[in-house]
């Protein structure tokens, strides 16, 4: 019995050993997954809206502003005057831009009128040229000047952008009237007795690496805008001052604050985390280097899915 005892633990100890296992492959989480399903998803529904609502100057790409922000607010209350002034001013810090120290020159208007397009066709009548520069690059052009006029919009907007070079701010293109060592743009800037001012920006450079935004004139149509809410009201008058938006973009399908005057869609009663995220896209150091709607999506669809 011993024998077979010890043939059976000698039959074991000779056996074969087992395989070697490979070492276990590390799991990617379920959240990882997730997350990275929703950025793709959030990215596919931002490159088309980015494409709908921005619209730069003729000839030119996006621009941004480069410049401290400094509001004007004319014919206005002025309770309604500070907040609005202030509310740019937050919603611009919150993308990284400055604001310009009091008494600076205003390069956003904003006008509270009866009459929208008879304003509109009031300003560009008496001066054209603070509206049309005649350089490529700097503004939407005769067709979309006159519908800034003509439209019934509560709020009706008109930006100036300027080619320049990325490294020394200078303008790339000379204007019309203007030699080449000293190239101007007009500010709005009426004052009592109606004469504006003039900012000098540079020289004329040979390489266009950067569009600025120059100026915004914003025309509220105090009747057509009747019953809006102040809050939204100003968020709305603030991201069409940050951006070159579209006047006829179709955004009814998205959470926007764009949809407040659309009676389609869905009004919302302030700038929404899709507003927040489209300005953080404009903004981001990334457009730097690349100004298509992908690049603008890409940081939107990140700020979309950003862990709380």
């Amino acid at each position: 019995m011993i024998a077979i005892a010890l043939a059976i633990g000698l039959a074991f100890t000779l056996q074969d050993p087992a395989p070697a296992q490979d070492p276990p492959v590390a799991a990617t989480p379920v959240e990882d997954i997730v997350v990275e399903g929703q950025r793709q998803a959030a990215r596919e529904r931002a490159v088309p809206y980015v494409r709908e609502v921005l619209a730069p100057a003729m000839g030119s790409e996006v621009a941004r502003w480069h410049t401290p922000l400094c509001a004007e607010v004319l014919n206005a209350d002025p309770r309604v005057t500070e907040y609005m002034v202030r509310r740019l001013a937050e919603v611009g810090a919150e993308v990284g831009l400055q604001t310009g120290p009091r008494g600076c020159q205003p390069n956003v208007l904003i006008i509270m009128a009866d009459d929208g397009p008879a304003m509109a066709r009031e300003m560009v009548s008496t001066r054209r040229e603070a509206f049309v520069t005649g350089a490529s690059g700097t503004d939407r052009g005769p067709r979309q000047l006159e519908a800034f006029q003509t439209r019934a919009d509560p709020v009706r907007w008109w930006h100036l952008s300027l080619p320049v070079d990325s490294f020394t701010g200078r303008p790339t293109v000379r204007l019309p009237g203007q030699p080449a060592a000293n190239v101007d743009i007009d500010i709005l800037h009426p004052s009592n007795t109606g004469s504006y001012g003039r900012s000098v920006v540079g020289s004329l450079q040979a390489n266009t690496d950067r569009y600025d935004l120059q100026q915004v004139v914003i025309i509220v149509d105090v009747a057509a805008a009747a019953g809006t809410d102040l809050v939204a009201l100003t968020d709305y008058v603030a991201l069409v001052a940050l951006s070159q938006i579209d006047p006829e973009a179709d955004t009814v399908g998205y959470d926007t604050i764009l949809n407040l005057f659309d009676p389609d869609a869905v009004a919302v009663p302030f700038l929404t985390d899709w507003d927040w995220a489209f300005l953080v896209g404009l903004y981001g150091d990334e457009v730097l280097t690349s100004r298509g709607a992908g690049t603008i999506a890409d940081v939107m669809a990140r700020e979309l899915t950003r862990p709380e």
